[in-house]
């Protein structure tokens, strides 16, 4: 009777477990971004980044005014947008004022000036975010304070200064119908995905560390590597490095075709 007594007491203790508190729930995911798999880590970064989205974006609709990064580096690119004329008189040389394709026909200059502007711009586009990306992501995760690199820090400005260009309507193209779901459709098209390339290129480098240190100004920087050596990436982390990019393309390439639509590669 005692045994049985001690058994049930004993069963008893093992399932009355005590559920998991806010804090521990919030550390286990901000340690998603900083495991060992790096698809984990992209689950923390989209976890925590469309959460900081969603934030800012409230906030910067009702607190800040609209356009207030219009003029900055997240809406302006480094070589510009500036389309040519030349793919359209290109293809008025080539195949004259008319030609035709399975029996329908077009213009030349006007199918050689749409496809050719957006192939620039896209290229353009192309060009500054992988400047930014080498210097921000890139060569900023060559430095570590304890687990975090500087890359991260770098995400999650570029993170909350994304949803401030939303919030405020800083993009310069027209919304993509009414007002708020216009904006919504417009940041889908090219910014959501642009900010999920840019964490994939993030946490796929994670490792990328040439220099750490356990305090940002009180312990002295140690190196872990050298800093022109191609850091070794496994399998998965690769693949992400080359989705990041691919991504990336598809962005600017989204962006390019609203740019030329709405003629400001003419500007």
């Amino acid at each position: 009777m005692e045994k049985a007594t001690t058994k049930q007491t004993a069963t008893g203790g093992k399932t009355d477990r005590p559920g998991k508190n806010p804090r521990q729930l919030i550390s286990r995911w901000y340690s998603l971004l900083f495991s060992d798999d790096v698809y984990k880590r992209m689950a923390g970064f989209l976890l925590w980044g469309l959460v900081i989205i969603a934030v800012t974006w409230v906030v910067a609709f009702f607190c800040l005014p609209d356009g207030v990064l219009e003029n900055t580096m997240i809406v302006k690119k480094l070589f510009g947008v500036q389309g040519s004329t030349r793919p359209g008189e290109w293809g008025l040389k080539w195949l004259g004022e008319t030609a035709k394709i399975f029996g329908r026909e077009f213009s030349p200059e006007e199918l050689f000036d749409n496809w050719g502007n957006i192939l620039l711009v896209t290229g353009k586009i192309f060009l500054h975010h992988l400047v930014v990306v080498f210097a921000f992501i890139f060569l900023f995760n060559r430095f570590r304070i304890r687990r975090l690199p500087l890359g991260y820090l770098y995400f999650l400005v570029y993170t909350i200064l994304l949803g401030i260009a939303a919030g405020t309507e800083s993009y310069t193209y027209p919304p993509q119908g009414d007002a708020v779901w216009g904006t919504i459709i417009l940041f889908l098209r090219f910014a959501l995905i642009e900010w999920f390339a840019y964490g994939l290129l993030a946490v796929a480098t994670l490792k990328w560390t040439w220099v750490k240190a356990d305090s940002l100004f009180k312990d002295r920087w140690k190196k872990v590597g050298r800093f022109f050596s191609w850091p070794d990436l496994v399998q998965d982390e690769r693949d992400l490095l080359i989705f990041g990019f691919l991504f990336l393309l598809v962005a600017n390439f989204s962006e390019a075709k609203l740019i030329v639509f709405y003629g400001q590669h003419l500007l």
